[in-house]
């Protein structure tokens, strides 16, 4: 009998939460208080305002005075560069006119001491004196003009003929200084005649044919005679330079003054044109010095007629301004001004001197700062009307202002203004917490009661707070007493601590605790649960428990159910307390079969993220009602906690029950049917056994639940076979016996669910390795810049081999790329397409199909497997890197290198799964020796070698090769070197499974010491691939025998299977031995000889964390475990199967009907056929007669598989 929900519209409401209260003030004391805040609320305003106020003098103050202090800064810098700038120009001025004057001197004396008379007078080495005048003086040349009187003309023409050598002496010295390239003597002679220019500078030569220039009284002529640097175009020699109105007004002038005279800047660069390079346009002045026939004594002074010659210096202002500031100071303009009524200008940049333009271009917003002085010692130098004499004017620019202008007076005022506003916001900030204090303090009390109201009842938590405020009134009371000092307060202190140290109890309130007569406690333990969880990831083992309580607490609320705590995977809660209620039974019965629902339909949703057997896991309940001793435990971390016989008695109820059962005592059942819900009940045959109250009958609460079948081990959590007494295992039968044939429908749809499960699981778990195989792949192509081929990759393979001759004994990984995984994509975010996303679960949905229905060998084995590669790559870590502080791509790189390059490569994992997923296809059930015994066409093909492991890999690979898969395909490889190294690592993967077949353990061995033995530690990338390629087939070898690594209740369900699996085949003709004979012994060897040396190679592996240690550790613990009841669990095997042959429930007989059996459990018997015609046959007919789960395509490759498996056999060229 079967209870529903028409009793359940009783009439809830939600339990009521204490509120603190404050009493109303009076109305005289609102008004004074009204005002008193008026009064604070205009105290406010003024302190604010004078902040205020203040704020802005003092800020404007420091602005002004800071600013102020860089404009002072400004101006003083510029007055110091000024003063140097002019005192440097002056100075090479002074240097001009010296260098000129020595030189002058040096000629006069040459001229004395050789007797020589003017104007026949050469210098010797006068382009070694010229060379060194010009570096003094920065000129750019000098010439030497002597005075020839008229009635000397032709006397000297003939002179200048026959002396014109200086001048190849002088490009001769020029040459060996270097200073010219010109290694050509000079083109022509001098010209046999004084000459002048026809029109004004720029005509033809003529003869100088006129009387000459009158000076004092007599007519003269001044040719160019010698120049340094020598000319290369002579025709300049015997230039009359007084023919030219410029140099006869200057020499006219240095006749009168008898000191040396500055030109206008003008352009005379004829005089020099073809022996200097220089750009003309720029200010020039030329300067005119005298030259005397002999010395006068100290007293006396030079006459015009004294001078005998003229020398010309060439002085470039742009020369003259160079170096006169220090590199890094710019921005300041320099302005030449002449009494000729010219201005240019300079602008001056560290040592470099920029001509800006003639005119006065300086900024006139700088009027008020220039400077200006003469230019050039005035003494010794000519100052008449007819001289240009030079002013200079110094000028700073903004560019220059702009160097002692900072954001500092800005920082300063911000500074200052924000150490006003600072304390402004702290008296606020202060006046607000001083409002908010009382409200804080009503949240804090609100919040604590929220949470004390989670933990406890609602009366127990009045309680609490009432012995909490009385506590501390209580101590307000004494620190007001007399002499409560300094002392007191240090006394007293010491003495509570001595209390506690006594073990006296500190809390002299009354203890909280109620006995509440009527309640209905409720233990839930999930079954299965520590077995789940040692295979499982900490993240998914608390996902599935906040998944389940979170639902539990849900329905406690709307059921008005106290949840009291939970502990581990066991839930506790009670009804009937703190609010005692008549239908505590009743509700408790409910509540519990809500949570038996939810549990199950919880577990089927996680089973697609928390892997394989998760929809297995059910509850185990138990229900006992009477008197429970109810409070609060005080101490740290208090909780409300139940105490009694009742509690105890619920404990063993639920211990000593069923999985997806609702166990009741007497008591509650008797509740029950008072309350009118004695259809509910349905007495237990056999009674449990207590060692205080003896012998206790119980109850089943019937509940309508989904059908859940128990897989593998019945044994769960804390219930050994032991605990299920004979009689209730004879009931089982009986029971089973009586309804097989709807359990048998039942069965069938629930391997068909399960199927379902698996398959969802293991195509999910493909499907993000497929996104990162193409966020890695996107990446490598961005950065490479190439784009997706369009073309299907393709492989070759080659003709009558077999998959064995494939195995390597190195699989090359890819190197390492920083820039791709720098530039990754989350791999969440990639789409697959909905078309490769439906051939991928179509794929996996065909692979579990070709998995025959053995006990062991079958889909359900290889998803565990999977789950297992998936644990084993997800704990790849590198040791001694520490993500926090390292950035991600170094970690990556340092993971990469540890790992021998698996983590960094999607596709190398991908591949790890997928040969998980494949690896027993097709398992016929028996060992590769007995196909080989028994002369099997699969046998023939593979030569007798790792026959089962190449038949998977064949049938596998052939079916991801079909036309139905390309989308697939093209995700998974998208090129041939892709699919080339894809078909390496499932080959390598998969045959890795062959543990018995000699060779292929001598070639693991000896690869073993060639990577991993001490002596060849060597570090290279062959080296490190051979690592790799270890690493991946033991990764997959310890995922085959994982159950023999994880928790015993795994390995015992798995072994069972494995047992019945090898029964089945000895019962069935196919296995020589019993396995009953050697199993025992064999498992301790098997554990002995390859377990433990396994794990203990995963762990010198070094890269799988913890997973090596905890696979180490349950392998040893199985093993001892094994060795101690390992006979008693296989005497119990032997029991069990052999019951199931005599009652004829083999596994082949349930073939037979063919109706109620699935097709993957029907279609690859081809043992119970007589031919291959007829398997055919028989699958075409199944496919026909089943009820749409697969698709079209599916089906097609069932049918086009089947075809090929029945020829495979009949040549090995077929292949």
């Amino acid at each position: 009998m079967t209870f529903h929900d028409e009793d359940d519209d009783m009439n809830t409401k939600s339990m009521e939460t204490g509120e603190l209260s404050v009493s109303h003030a009076s109305t005289g004391s609102s008004s004074f208080a009204r005002s008193e805040t008026r009064r604070v609320t205009r105290s406010k305003y003024i302190v604010a305002g004078v902040i205020f106020v203040a704020a802005v003098l003092v800020g404007s103050l420091t602005f002004v005075f800071a600013r102020n202090q860089e404009e002072d800064d400004f101006e003083t810098q510029f007055g110091e560069y000024a003063v140097e700038i002019v005192d440097i120009i002056n100075q090479e001025a002074n240097s001009a006119l010296a260098a000129a004057n020595s030189l002058s001197v040096a000629i006069t004396t040459f001229a004395l001491s050789s007797s020589a008379v003017w104007p026949d007078v050469t210098v010797p080495d006068f382009e070694l004196r010229g060379f060194h005048n010009n570096i003094l003086s920065k000129s750019l040349q000098v010439s030497l003009a002597p005075l020839v009187r008229a009635d000397q003309k032709q006397e000297w023409e003939i002179y200048a003929q026959q002396n014109e050598e200086w001048i190849d002496e002088g490009l001769a010295v020029a040459m060996e200084r270097e200073l010219t390239d010109n290694t050509e003597e000079k083109s022509d002679s001098i010209e046999d005649f004084l000459w002048r220019f026809a029109e004004g500078d720029s005509g033809t030569s003529v003869v100088q044919n006129s009387e000459g220039t009158n000076l004092g009284g007599v007519n003269y002529f001044a040719p160019i005679w010698q120049q340094s640097p020598a000319p290369h175009d002579t025709q300049i020699v015997n230039y009359d330079i007084l023919s030219h109105p410029i140099l006869q007004r200057l020499f006219s002038t240095m006749w009168n003054s008898v000191q040396p005279v500055f030109s206008e800047a003008t352009d005379l660069s004829f005089i020099y044109e073809g022996a200097i390079e220089d750009d003309s346009e720029h200010p020039h002045t030329y300067v005119l010095h005298p030259v005397f026939g002999s010395f006068v004594d100290n007293n006396g002074s030079y006459k015009s007629e004294d001078i005998v010659a003229s020398l010309i210096t060439v002085l470039p202002f742009d020369q003259l301004l160079l170096d006169m500031i220090p590199e890094g100071v710019n921005g300041i303009d320099i302005v030449m001004e002449n009494t000729c009524n010219q201005h240019f200008t300079y602008s001056i940049n560290g040592p470099v001197a920029t001509f800006v333009g003639y005119g006065d271009h300086h900024d006139p917003d700088y009027d008020y700062m220039g400077f200006a002085v003469e230019f050039g010692d005035h003494s010794i130098s000519a100052h008449t009307e007819e001289s240009c004499n030079y002013m200079i004017h110094v000028y700073p620019t903004s560019i220059f202002e702009e160097e002692y202008h900072s954001n500092k007076p800005v920082v300063y005022t911000v500074v200052v203004v924000s150490v006003f506003v600072f304390t402004a916001l702290v008296f606020l900030l202060y006046d607000y917490f001083v409002l908010l204090r009382q409200r804080k303090v009503m949240e804090a009390a609100r919040r604590t009661n929220k949470i004390v109201t989670a933990l406890f009842p609602a009366n127990v938590r009045d309680r609490i707070l009432k012995d909490a405020e009385e506590q501390d009134e209580g101590d307000r009371q004494h620190k007001r007493g007399f002499g409560f000092g300094a002392k007191a307060q240090l006394k007293d202190f010491v003495q509570d601590d001595n209390v506690l140290e006594n073990g006296n109890s500190a809390f002299d309130s009354k203890p909280i605790a109620d006995l509440f007569p009527d309640a209905t406690v409720m233990f839930a333990d999930i079954v299965g649960f520590t077995a789940w969880s040692s295979v499982r990831e900490p993240t998914q083992v608390f996902s599935l428990l906040e998944t389940v309580y979170h639902a539990f607490d849900e329905i406690a609320r709307s059921r008005r159910v106290f949840k009291v705590e939970t502990v581990g995977d066991c839930y506790v809660a009670v009804a009937g307390l703190p609010e005692a209620r008549k239908d505590h039974a009743v509700v408790m019965a409910r509540f519990a079969r809500d949570c038996l629902h939810r549990m199950n339909d919880l577990t089927k949703k996680l089973e697609l993220t928390l892997g394989p057997d998760t929809g297995d896991l059910s509850m185990r309940i138990g229900l006992h009602s009477g008197p429970v001793t109810a409070g609060v435990l005080r101490g740290d971390k208090s909780r409300f906690q139940l105490f009694g016989d009742t509690v105890n008695t619920a404990s063993k109820i639920e211990s000593s029950g069923s999985r997806n059962r609702i166990h009741l005592s007497t008591e509650t059942a008797s509740l029950l049917e008072a309350a009118g819900k004695g259809h509910w009940l349905k007495k237990r045959e056999d009674v449990i056994r207590t060692k205080v109250k003896g012998d206790m009958q119980t109850y089943w609460l019937e509940v309508k639940a989904p059908s859940i079948a128990p897989t593998g081990s019945s044994a769960s959590d804390g219930q050994t076979e032991e605990s299920i007494s004979p009689t209730e295992a004879k009931r089982m039968e009986q029971e089973k016996a009586a309804k097989k044939e709807e359990k048998a429908k039942s069965k069938a749809d629930m391997d068909e669910d399960k199927l379902r499960r698996l398959v969802d699981w293991n195509s999910d778990v493909l499907a993000r390795l497929l996104r990162q195989i193409v966020a890695h792949r996107n990446a490598t192509k961005r950065l490479k810049g190439t784009v997706s081929s369009s073309t299907p990759a393709k492989l070759e393979i080659k003709s009558g081999g077999t998959v064995i001759d494939e195995v390597k004994e190195i699989i090359e990984l890819p190197e390492y790329d920083p820039l791709a995984a720098q530039y990754q994509e989350d791999p969440q975010s990639i789409d697959l397409g909905e078309a490769a996303q439906k051939q991928l679960r179509d794929y996996v949905m065909l692979v579990a199909t070709f998995y025959r229905d053995n006990p062991f060998h079958n889909f359900e084995h290889a998803s565990h497997v999977t789950m297992s590669v998936v644990k084993l790559l997800s704990r790849i870590i590198a040791p001694d890197v520490n993500s926090k502080n390292a950035n991600n791509h170094d970690h990556a790189a340092t993971l990469h290198d540890h790992t021998y390059g698996i983590t960094s490569d999607p596709l190398t994992q991908f591949a790890c799964v997928f040969a998980a997923l494949i690896h027993d296809t097709d398992h016929s059930g028996v060992p590769n020796a007995q196909l080989v015994k028994e002369g099997a066409e699969v046998a023939k093909i593979y030569d007798g070698k790792s026959v089962a492991e190449q038949n998977s890999v064949d049938i596998a690979w052939d079916l991801l090769m079909h036309k139905n898969y390309t989308d697939l395909r093209h995700l998974i490889c998208e090129t041939d070197e892709e699919m080339r190294h894809f078909r390496e690592l499932v080959v390598n993967s998969v045959m890795a499974t062959d543990i018995v077949d000699k060779e292929l353990k001598a070639l693991r061995n000896a690869r073993w010491e060639k990577a991993f033995a001490e002596e060849n530690q060597v570090d290279s990338r062959e080296n490190n691939n051979r690592k790799a390629t270890i690493v991946i087939e033991h990764l997959i070898q310890a995922s085959d025998i994982a159950h023999t690594m994880q928790h015993w209740h795994i390995y015992r369900k798995w072994n069972e299977r494995l047992f019945h699996e090898m029964y089945d085949a000895w019962r069935n003709g196919r296995s020589e031995k019993d396995p009953s004979e050697f199993w025992y012994n064999g498992e301790i060897g098997f554990f002995d000889f390859y377990i433990i040396p396994l794990a203990k190679k995963l762990k010198e592996c070094g890269v799988f964390g913890v997973s090596s240690d905890e696979y180490l550790n349950y392998a040893q613990k199985n093993r001892a475990e094994w060795e101690a009841q390992g006979h008693q669990v296989v005497e119990k095997l032997v029991e069990k199967y052999t019951a199931e042959y005599a009652n004829h429930q083999v596994r082949l007989d349930d073939i037979q009907d063919a109706d109620n059996v699935p097709l993957r459990s029907r279609m690859f018997r081809s043992d119970t056929l007589s031919d291959d015609e007829g398997f055919l046959a028989e699958v075409e007919k199944q496919i026909d007669d089943e009820d749409g789960d697969l698709s079209e395509k599916s089906q097609e490759d069932l049918v086009a598989r089947a075809s090929s498996r029945l020829t495979r056999g009949a040549s090995k060229e077929k292949l």
